[in-house]
């Protein structure tokens, strides 16, 4: 009886399929067993990760199950390496000052960079 509506779901090709299939045949046994808590103890998942698969399953479908693309590493608006060594630069060139005082030196030299204070600064 449950096998009829896996007919309908297309077949695991990759790696990323196999993981969401896995993903809603827990989903499936919960309705099943009518009991999440004794579904996710079968299945070896926390009911926290149950959750958030089955609200991305109702809201994506077959698609939301599956895991996520990486997010970047770099940030668009990242400071370049050139000014982060010009930072460094005056760091070491004037300890005393500040990282408002080091901003308005880099201003005067036409290098915009935020006042908030990096690691290095500290």
């Amino acid at each position: 009886m449950g096998r009829s509506s896996t007919a309908k779901r297309p077949e695991p090709r990759d790696a990323a399929s196999k993981l969401a299939q896995q993903r809603l045949s827990v989903i499936e046994l919960a309705k099943e067993l009518g009991n999440v808590a004794e579904a996710c103890r079968q299945r070896g998942l926390d009911r926290t990760s149950f959750y958030e698969w089955k609200r991305r399953f109702q809201t994506q479908g077959f698609e939301g199950l599956k895991d996520l693309p990486p997010i970047h590493k770099s940030h668009p608006q990242a400071t370049s390496p050139e000014v982060v060594e010009r930072i460094k630069a005056l760091a070491l060139e004037h300890p005393a000052y500040g990282c408002n005082r080091h901003e308005a030196m880099l201003a005067l030299e036409g290098v915009r960079v935020s006042g908030e204070c990096p690691s290095f600064c500290v």
